[in-house]
């Protein structure tokens, strides 16, 4: 008798288990945790044909089994006073984000602390690409639900249209404040002469073309919870030994410059000639805007030896695509990605990716493929220590107080920050791999790089999803 009871108590619970699992596995069931889940970017899922993830990426380092989201359907944005999109589209919903990390909304630890002031110091000098970047800064300001208090613009140029594009930008939103700083011989000390004690900076390069919402709040939270840190950065795309990171992690994909012209693609440059590229960009219609999706591109073909690393095209813009993969042959990603110029990165902030373009594009490329796939993921990891060594300050995450007390600064801040002063003080600059944020270029890539079209494809990545429909364009 009692084996009977037992048995039939094992049997209910069962059915009980199996009742409540359908209903948490329902997102319509799930009220506030399914879409708790959905705002982390991850699918609540409804059959287990997609193949799971397994992470322990989160802040309390919980070991959790989620399914990556289909690519992202843009649902309305709760960001305050605007749900449309320059591109006339929904934005994306607030906190929205690619990573394996936790969600923000209902941790009290990522919530912004009250008595701490954030600033964004963005180091600026080029119109063309801070049309894109200030998308994401107005999305990430207080006011919109962010975490930056205020955003500095350092106006690092000469270039009057460049200034008095500025100026339009600073006129159309209170917290937003321009400074201007001494360039005399490039050196970059009086950018930092009017900084406080008491306020964490983010500092942003101007060509940072994409992060994610919570790429902002990773920093800080990661800052605040570790003083042992002098400085956290962002996990960049395209920084020179990030580089060699992300090809080590898997997730830079065979890209080849395209050798044939598509005529469709560079309408808006009818001679073929590089003339003003910021021009010819702007003055393209609407209806010419760059599709950023790498799904839609055709597969790459040329001879068996072509050798990209110096390539020089004759097609402005051009672009990249990918390899044709053998889906029968193991090894054939490894022999495609191994004709490709990341094969040529090094962990070196010095390194090739520094002075080759074409590894730049091949970055983007490949990025913007994982973006599209909702497989960012791939870029990911948590703490990265540099100890002293030199890494890139493209987007950082710094005290005030630690800044004032660094000076003088010298010239070479980059050097100064992430391997003198680690050095000096004992507390090493890290890489927060959770915090994700694209690079356009350096000096040295720049010229290549601005005969792709890898700009107008973050242009129009943040013009459907991220650019609010009344900022200046």
């Amino acid at each position: 008798m009692f084996q009977h009871k037992a048995v039939l108590a094992v049997f209910f619970c069962s059915v009980i288990g199996l009742i409540i699992g359908l209903h948490l596995f329902n997102p319509s069931a799930f009220g506030e945790t399914g879409a708790f889940l959905k705002t982390a970017g991850f699918a609540v899922a409804e059959s287990s044909d997609a193949p799971s993830k397994t992470t322990k990426d989160s802040p309390a380092h919980h070991e959790t089994t989620v399914h990556p989201a289909p690519p992202v359907e843009i649902t309305n944005t709760s960001v305050t006073g605007a749900t449309l999109t320059a591109a006339g589209k929904p934005a994306l919903q607030r906190d929205w984000t690619f990573s394996d990390k936790a969600p923000q909304g209902d941790d009290a630890s990522w919530r912004k602390p009250e008595n701490l002031k954030i600033a964004g110091l963005v180091f600026y000098g080029r119109r063309i690409n801070v049309s894109i970047l200030q998308c994401y800064l107005k999305r990430n300001l207080v006011s919109n639900g962010g975490m930056l208090d205020e955003v500095i613009f350092l106006a690092r140029t000469q270039n009057e249209e460049d200034l008095d594009w500025l100026d339009q930008l600073v006129a159309s939103e209170p917290l937003y404040i321009r400074q201007d700083v001494s360039t005399y011989g490039g050196e970059y000390a009086s950018s930092y002469d009017l900084i406080e004690d008491d306020v964490m900076y983010i500092k942003i390069d101007d060509d940072i073309v994409f992060f994610e919402d919570s790429t902002v709040s990773t920093l800080v939270h990661t800052l605040l919870t570790h003083p042992e840190y002098y400085l956290v950065t962002a996990n960049i795309i395209n920084q020179p030994s990030l580089s060699w990171v992300h090809q080590q992690l898997g997730a830079v994909r065979p890209y080849l410059p395209e050798l044939l012209p598509q005529q469709s693609e560079v309408e808006m440059f009818a001679d073929g000639q590089r003339r003003d590229l910021e021009s010819d960009l702007r003055e393209a219609n609407q209806s010419s805007r760059v599709d950023w999706r790498a799904s839609h591109l055709p597969t790459w073909s040329g001879p068996g030896d072509f050798s990209a690393l110096d390539f020089e095209s004759q097609q402005i813009p051009h672009r990249w695509l990918p390899l044709p993969i053998d889906a029968n042959d193991a090894s054939s990603y490894f022999k495609a990605l191994e004709r490709t110029p990341v094969m040529e990165a090094s962990y070196d902030a010095f390194g090739p990716t520094l002075y080759h373009w074409t590894i730049a594009a091949q970055q983007h490329y490949s990025f913007l493929q994982h973006l599209e796939n909702n497989e960012v993921w791939r870029y990911k990891f948590h703490i990265w220590d540099y100890y002293t060594r030199r890494l890139g300050i493209q987007f950082i995450a710094i005290m005030g107080h630690d800044i004032n007390a660094a000076k003088p600064i010298e010239q070479d801040d980059e050097g100064y920050f992430s391997e003198k002063m680690p050095l000096r003080t004992k507390r090493h600059a890290v890489v927060d791999g959770r915090a994700l944020a694209a690079h356009y270029s350096f000096g040295p890539q720049r010229e290549g790089m601005e005969t792709t079209d890898v700009l107008e494809r973050y242009r129009s990545f943040a013009e459907e999803n991220i650019c609010m429909a009344e900022q200046p364009r």
